[in-house]
């Protein structure tokens, strides 16, 4: 686990860094945050003395190259969240390439044996020393163990944690300067960034967690004839070692082979990109686990045309609750909806200090010229990226969850371009969003549902009294300030009646199911269906106000 530390540990790093910077051009941001002083006058005089014409992102995209392995991870990952970053920024910096030299394999020999407390040649029967993949955290050799099986066993980077620790205390050194000197800078909270990048990195360094993951994948898809993950070897996988079933095939970024291949074989390349797209769609919405980082180097299309997902070191979860909000969100960006994209923004909880009005009309000049295009014409990523654009410029707070999501969709349509230039991701949405809202109309689902948020209403009803007192005396001693405008004086009054309404139909309901299940076997003379006339009106005033509540929740959406 990352230390999160104010000092520097290696200062000779930190002077690397600084110089970099400075060559780069970024000097006056040297000066700006006040560390002029760490670089000599001899230094100074290596800063161009004519700045190069190159637009922000490209000059940030080069110096992030330069910087090494943990800054070009670090662009990976703000690539990965245009609700950080600017969109011409994402664009640059998805440019970054995660390709480093492979290490010896001595090394590899060695962090093998050492993990696994065996000599490499008890263990596989043969492991080919040229690596099939080289990347800043870690590089893939093809193996087979003594089984026959063939396996790719990947390997961490010698000291890669450690080296990644000193640049991450840097990173947040410089982002608590940023935020400090830089007024236009600390409303993107650059430490915050920091720290979850060092989380996402302290994840993605082990191994277990990456294995723990696949393995949910595996089982997810068991029953899929369409989609492969590969099988997870436990016995030769640690921390620093994760040993996985081979995946033969070609994968998507290998634009040219893979169309060759699959005229060869006579498959149309839209008809594997969207059994991919389906794949993820039913990994968000029906498990709430999915692979977060489909970039085309991450799916492979295998020789008999199934779509595979490796490298699951990224990964996003939905619960049930998020998992309704995004299908909501989903809807109005497919069917073009602001008032239902804007309502469902707000209902995650997005609101903070937030121009939601600026929000709403801003983003009814995207979405509204859209509803006069045929569905072919609008390209979904486009309305994702540019609600998450607008979301930021808004100071809008998004779940990162929801944010890996909508990446991911950008992506897939992206992939899905550079086979097809006529492809259109909204087509392969449309029938899946309307499957999931139908879903929600299923007795079962609906019963679940309502039980739910009854139990929600009981528990809240029964906190309400305690809570109550507590606000009423924090306002009586004066240690709570209270400022309301009218018109949230009567929102306020609204949802209290609403909720109140609520709260004693739930309670009704309740008692009247009670009643009935007890006197269910209550002799009195007379039975309806088997049961007593007790218990058939308790039972049959229980489904009554149950229908009314049911009918006012769903006005209330509508």
């Amino acid at each position: 686990m990352f230390k999160f530390k104010k000092e520097v540990s290696n200062l000779k790093r930190f002077d690397d860094i600084l110089l970099v910077l400075l060559e780069e051009g970024f000097g006056y941001l040297i000066s700006k945050i006040k560390l002029k002083g760490k670089l000599t006058p001899k230094q100074w005089s290596k800063r161009p003395c004519k700045k190069e014409v190159m637009l922000p992102e490209v000059r940030l995209r080069k110096t992030l190259e330069r910087l090494g392995p943990t800054f070009v991870k670090f662009g990976q990952v703000l690539s990965v969240r245009p609700d950080l970053v600017p969109k011409n920024y994402i664009r640059e910096l998805e440019k970054l390439q995660d390709e480093v030299p492979p290490f010896l394999f001595s090394e590899v020999e060695r962090i093998i044996e050492s993990e696994l407390k065996k000599p490499l040649k008890e263990i596989f029967l043969k492991f080919e020393k040229k690596p099939i993949a080289s990347a800043s955290i870690s590089q893939v050799h093809k193996a087979v163990l003594k089984n026959g099986k063939v396996v790719a066993v990947k390997v961490q980077r010698p000291n890669v944690e450690e080296i990644m620790q000193e640049d991450i205390q840097i990173m947040l050194h410089i982002s608590s300067l940023l935020e400090n000197h830089i007024k236009k800078v600390k409303k993107y909270n650059p430490v915050n960034i920091v720290k979850e990048f060092a989380n996402w990195t302290k994840d993605e360094l082990d191994f277990v967690l990456e294995a723990r993951n696949a393995k949910i994948f595996y089982l997810n898809f068991k029953d899929d004839k369409n989609i492969v993950i590969p099988e997870v070897y436990d016995q030769y996988t640690t921390k620093k070692i994760i040993t996985l079933e081979f995946i033969d095939g070609i994968e998507l970024n290998n634009i040219k082979v893979l169309k060759k291949e699959l005229k060869k074989r006579k498959v149309n390349s839209d008809f594997i990109i969207k059994q991919g797209f389906d794949a993820v769609l039913t990994q968000v919405f029906l498990h709430g686990f999915f692979h977060a980082d489909p970039h085309p180097g991450n799916i492979i299309i295998t020789k008999n045309n199934k779509v595979a997902f490796v490298d699951f070191g990224i990964v996003g979860r939905f619960d049930q609750d998020l998992k309704e909000k995004s299908t909501d969100l989903l809807y109005g960006l497919v069917f073009h909806d602001v008032d239902k994209i804007t309502d469902t923004l707000i209902d995650m909880g997005m609101e903070k200090n937030g121009d939601i009005l600026g929000f709403k009309e801003e983003l009814r000049t995207i979405i509204e010229p859209l509803q006069s295009l045929n569905v072919e014409d609008v390209k979904l990523s486009r309305i994702i990226e540019e609600v998450l654009h607008i979301s930021m410029e808004h100071k809008l707070a998004i779940p990162v969850q929801f944010v890996l999501f909508g990446k991911t969709l950008i992506t897939l349509e992206g992939i899905g371009l550079k086979y097809n230039s006529k492809f259109k991701l909204i087509e392969s949405t449309r029938p899946f969003v309307e499957n999931l809202m139908l879903r929600r109309l299923n007795p079962v689902a609906m019963v679940n549902s309502f039980v739910k948020n009854s139990l929600k209403l009981k528990k809240f009803a029964e906190r309400l009294p305690d809570q109550a007192e507590k606000i009423f005396k924090k306002i009586e001693e004066g240690t709570i300030k209270v400022d309301i405008s009218d018109t949230d004086i009567k929102r306020l009054s609204i949802e209290i009646d609403r909720s109140s309404n609520r709260i004693a139909y739930s309670l009704l309901i309740t008692a009247f199911v009670i009643t009935g299940a007890l006197t269910t076997g209550v002799d009195v003379g007379f039975k309806i269906f088997n049961l007593s006339i007790i218990s058939f009106l308790s039972f049959s005033f229980a489904a009554t106000f149950a229908f009314i509540l049911f009918v006012s929740i769903l006005k209330e959406t509508r």
